[in-house]
C-alpha cells in the first residue's frame, strides 16, 4: 500500500493513463470517424470539379479543346464520371475504371432535382451493388434556371473503406501494443529519473534533525527540483549557523551564569572564614555579593524576556511621555560604573521630546543600548548619548562608542537570535552591567513599537546605534460648534 501511495508509482501510472488515453481517441477518431471524413472530402472534389466546369464553360465555344481537355484532366486526376448533356450534345468522360452503372442510369431525375433545388446543386448517395461501392452524385445546371446552356453530371465511387479499415484496424493494434510495452520502460525510466532527486531531498531533510547539515544534492534535469533542492541546502546551512550559534550563546550565558555564581560562592566562603570579624572587609565582600546577584538576576530577567518578545506573548502599555526627562533617570543606572572604572557617559538632548510608547519597554531599550556601547567603549571610556529632533515630526536617538568597531559584512547580522561577531569576540567579553544579550531585546522592543533602528560603524573607530520614532504632537481639541437659534410663535399662539 506504501509503494501505491509513492510519487513513482503515481507518476507510472498517469503517464500510462495519457498515453492510453491518446490511442483510445486516435483509434475512435480514426475508426469511427474517418468514413464521415472521407466523404467530406470527396464531396469536396466534386463540388470543386462542378464550380470549375461551370466557371470554364462561357468560354467552352471558343476553345472547346481547352475545356475538353480540362474536363478530361480533372476526371482523369480525381476518378470521376463527368457527363455534359445539352440540348443537342453528350458528352462523357469516364475515369471510374469503365463502370456500365453511370451509362445506364437514368439522369432525368437528376435534372429535375437540380431545377427544383434552391442552389441549383442536388446531391445523392447510394449503393451501386453491380460494382459493390458506394457512389457520391451532384447534378447541376448551367446558365438559366428556365432555359439551361447544360446539365453536368459527376459522379464518384468511395473506396472501399471498409476492407482499408479492416487493414487499418489490425495495424493499429499491433502499433499501439507495441507502444504501451515501450510506455511501460519510458514512464518507469522518467519516473525514476523525476523521483529519485526528491527521495534524495527527503532523505537529507530526515537527517536535519541528527544534526547532518553538510549533506549536498547535485540535480541538474528540473528547474523546480532544483531550486527545492537549493532551498533546502540553504535552509540546512542557516539550521547548521543557528545550531552553531546557539551553542555558543548557550556557552556564553552559562559562563555569565557561572561567573557570578562563582564569585557569590568564593565571597560567601570568605566572610565566612576571613572577613567575618572585620566590618570593613565584611562590607565590601557583601558589595560584590550584591552586584553579583543583581548581574544574575538581571541575566535571567533578559533571557525571560527576550524568550516572551520572540513569542509574541507581551503586551504594549502604551502612553504618552517625555523622553528627555526619562533619559537621565536610565543613565543614572551607570552611576556605578562611572565611579569604578572611570566610564564618561555624554548626554545631549533637546528638551520636550514626547513619544507614544511602551515605557518600561523602551527604557530597556535605552539602557541595553547603553550598555552595549559601554561594553564595548574603546580607550576614552567614553559613551556619547544624543536625543534629538531629526526632521518635523520624527526623533532620533544615537548611542555612540569609539570601540573596535563591527565589519560592514557583520553588521546585518548583529540583531539576529544567536549572534556574535566573532573577529568583535575573539573571547567573550563579559558584559559591565546586563546580560550580554540587549541587542536581541533590543530589536524585538522596536519591531514591536513599529521603529526604525539600525547601527553605522568603521572598523577602528567605533559603532552609533539609532533608532528613530514619530515625535507625538497632543491634537488641540476642536471647538463646539456654536448654533444660532431663533424662536418664532406661531399663529395660533399670536392670536391668543
Amino acid at each position: 500500500m506504501k509503494f501505491l501511495r509513492s510519487i513513482k508509482f503515481n507518476v507510472w501510472v498517469r503517464f500510462e493513463a495519457i498515453v492510453i488515453s491518446m490511442l483510445v481517441f486516435t483509434y475512435v477518431f480514426l475508426i469511427a470517424m474517418f468514413p464521415m471524413f472521407y466523404e467530406w472530402m470527396k464531396s469536396y472534389e466534386i463540388a470543386e470539379a462542378m464550380a470549375y466546369i461551370k466557371a470554364s464553360w462561357t468560354v467552352s465555344n471558343d476553345n472547346g479543346d481547352d475545356f475538353n481537355a480540362a474536363v478530361t484532366r480533372i476526371a482523369w486526376k480525381n476518378k470521376m464520371y463527368i457527363e455534359l448533356t445539352t440540348p443537342y450534345y453528350r458528352g462523357v468522360v469516364d475515369y471510374l475504371g469503365g463502370s456500365q452503372s453511370m451509362y445506364q442510369l437514368d439522369k432525368t431525375q437528376y435534372r429535375q432535382a437540380a431545377l427544383d433545388s434552391d442552389t441549383g446543386i442536388y446531391y445523392e448517395k447510394f449503393r451501386d451493388e453491380r460494382e459493390n461501392n458506394t457512389v457520391l452524385t451532384m447534378c447541376t445546371y448551367i446558365g438559366d434556371k428556365d432555359d439551361p446552356d447544360a446539365f453536368i453530371f459527376i459522379c464518384s465511387y468511395m473506396e472501399p473503406v471498409g476492407s482499408t479499415m479492416a487493414i487499418f484496424q489490425r495495424q493499429f493494434l499491433f502499433v499501439a501494443v507495441i507502444i504501451m510495452m515501450l510506455t511501460v520502460f519510458i514512464s518507469a525510466f522518467f519516473a525514476n529519473r523525476l523521483t529519485n532527486p526528491i527521495i534524495r531531498i527527503n532523505k537529507h531533510a530526515k537527517e536535519l534533525p541528527q544534526g547532518k547539515f553538510d549533506a549536498t544534492i547535485d540535480d541538474k534535469d528540473f528547474n523546480e527540483i532544483k531550486q527545492l533542492a537549493a532551498t533546502l541546502q540553504d535552509a540546512s546551512r542557516e539550521i547548521a549557523k543557528s545550531d552553531d550559534l546557539r551553542r555558543e550563546l548557550m556557552a556564553n550565558i552559562s559562563h555569565d551564569l557561572r561567573t557570578p555564581l562563582t564569585m557569590i560562592k568564593a565571597y560567601a566562603e570568605m566572610i565566612r572564614d576571613l572577613s567575618g570579624d572585620n566590618p570593613e572587609k565584611r562590607e565590601r565582600h557583601l558589595k560584590v555579593i550584591i552586584d553579583e546577584t543583581d548581574r544574575l538576576s538581571s541575566l535571567v530577567n533578559d533571557i525571560l524576556d527576550l524568550s516572551k518578545l520572540q513569542a509574541g506573548v507581551t503586551e504594549m502599555n502604551m502612553s504618552v511621555f517625555d523622553l528627555s526627562e526619562r533619559l537621565s533617570g536610565v543613565i543614572s543606572r551607570f552611576d556605578i560604573l562611572k565611579e569604578n572604572d572611570g566610564i564618561i557617559i555624554e548626554l545631549h538632548a533637546d528638551d520636550g521630546i514626547m513619544i507614544n510608547a511602551d515605557v518600561t519597554k523602551l527604557e530597556q531599550v535605552v539602557y541595553n543600548l547603553i550598555n552595549n556601547a559601554v561594553t564595548y567603549t574603546g580607550d576614552d571610556n567614553t559613551v556619547i548619548v544624543r536625543l534629538y529632533r531629526k526632521e518635523p515630526g520624527l526623533m532620533r536617538f544615537e548611542v555612540t562608542d569609539h570601540g573596535d568597531g563591527i565589519a560592514p559584512e557583520y553588521l546585518p547580522y548583529i540583531w539576529d537570535r544567536y549572534y556574535k561577531v566573532s573577529e568583535r569576540n575573539k573571547t567573550h567579553k563579559r558584559a559591565k552591567m546586563g546580560s550580554g544579550i540587549g541587542l536581541s531585546i533590543v530589536k524585538n522592543v522596536l519591531e514591536q513599537h513599529g521603529f526604525r533602528y539600525g547601527a553605522d560603524s568603521e572598523v577602528g573607530k567605533g559603532s552609533t546605534f539609532w533608532f528613530e520614532a514619530p515625535e507625538y504632537h497632543e491634537q488641540p481639541e476642536p471647538e463646539p460648534v456654536r448654533q444660532s437659534i431663533r424662536l418664532r410663535k406661531n399663529n395660533d399662539d399670536a392670536d391668543k
